[in-house]
């Protein structure tokens, strides 16, 4: 597979700003590049994430902040600028609407097995303390929402990386699922050994936590569906809540150690270092995707069609797997960017990938396209 267009030029600015620059017609395809960084599980990058907070002191609630600041402003809370080249001179200013005004860096079909294509809306660089790393992402509408581990809070921006603001939580954050279109509910854990963690409601409009659901063992992957959270416990259950933290019901999973899970159109992902599964809702294991390449894959999400996307730490790749098993491919790769991707979600309404890298708070919006329908 290989990557048709110019290589990104960034301009580092505190103001937030579109940069602009014409294609270059003389780029060459380049092939993707393979790792071959070893191995590294979950926990040791957790581990690793948890040393810069022993040295840190711990900020006070951070101010809501504008990343329109003079030069002399620190980063500590998290800035967003937004990097864009224009695909023509006579390009509108973008929006939100995807079909009509926004640009496309460029456009790479990917091979023919497989029934998406994706365009690169828009980078975006938000600017955080070099320590500080992106564990989950999502998008609502047109807002954007990063949960960064280390400061113990949200960054929540709009689409074209202004109107930034910061929620501060008193555990890590992990997981984002969306409740609603002002709602997002986040799993937090107090400490890197994760038995104290907690599951907090987020109102996005006044920036506050509106409910926190105790969970008195290791909580991981959240999903939202039909009105019942869904929350990996232990790595080796699935417990069904309600919004006040009732439990429901438990779906037992085949291996001890699920991380990340989503559930929509009555199906359930989860995923460990190495597999990706694919449930019915009793709990029924429809099949399992595995590939000895992938070896450390991080989060998960789906598109309406239930086309499963997930990041790949140690290649440098998002893996996507069609709904029946029968097609996948390496959708994005490292040739567009991707260094240790981590966080990634598809907005289903307007057919939009969200990907984050861990370190170093570059993020991606991809067009999805189905060229089946």
């Amino acid at each position: 597979m290989s990557l048709a267009g110019g290589k990104y030029e960034t301009k580092r600015k505190i103001d937030i700003e579109v940069e602009r620059s014409e294609s270059d017609t003389h780029s060459t395809e380049k092939k993707r590049q393979r790792t071959g960084s070893p191995i590294e599980t979950e926990q040791e990058i957790h581990k690793q994430d948890q040393e810069p907070q022993k040295t840190e002191q711990q900020a006070s609630t951070p101010p809501l902040t504008d990343s329109r600041q003079s030069d002399s402003s620190s980063n500590e809370n998290g800035e967003i600028m937004l990097i864009q080249e224009e695909a023509s001179t006579s390009a509108q200013t973008p929006q939100e609407n995807i079909s009509t005004t926004e640009e496309v860096l460029y456009q790479r079909p990917v091979r023919d097995n497989f029934p998406v294509s994706i365009n690169l809306r828009r980078q975006l660089d938000i600017r955080t303390n070099a320590n500080h790393l992106i564990y989950s992402c999502i998008k609502i509408g047109k807002t954007l929402v990063f949960a960064v581990f280390q400061t113990h809070q949200l960054i929540i921006c709009n689409v074209n990386g202004t109107d930034i603001h910061h929620i501060p939580l008193a555990y890590f954050p992990h997981y984002i699922t969306e409740v609603d279109s002002n709602t997002v509910a986040v799993s937090c854990t107090n400490t890197e050994v994760y038995i104290d963690s907690q599951i907090c409601l987020i109102n996005m409009s006044t920036r506050s936590v509106t409910r926190k659901i105790t969970i008195s063992d290791e909580c991981r992957g959240i999903s939202y569906d039909d009105n019942n959270l869904y929350v990996v416990i232990a790595r080796k259950r699935i417990q069904v809540m309600d919004l006040t933290g009732k439990e429901i019901r438990t779906i037992p999973l085949p291996t001890p150690d699920i991380s990340d899970i989503t559930v929509d159109r009555h199906r359930l992902v989860c995923i460990n270092n190495t597999s990706i599964y694919y449930f019915s809702l009793d709990g029924t294991l429809m099949w399992e995707f595995k590939n000895d390449r992938y070896q450390l894959l991080h989060r998960v999400t789906t598109d309406a069609d239930g086309n499963v996307y997930a990041t790949d730490y140690n290649t440098h790749t998002v893996v996507a797997v069609s709904a029946d098993k029968q097609q996948s491919e390496e959708l994005i790769t490292k040739s567009d960017g991707l260094n240790e991707p981590f966080a990634i979600y598809f907005e289903k309404k307007n057919n939009v990938l969200l990907v984050c890298n861990h370190k170093g708070g570059r993020g991606f919006l991809f067009d999805a396209n189905n060229d089946q329908n």
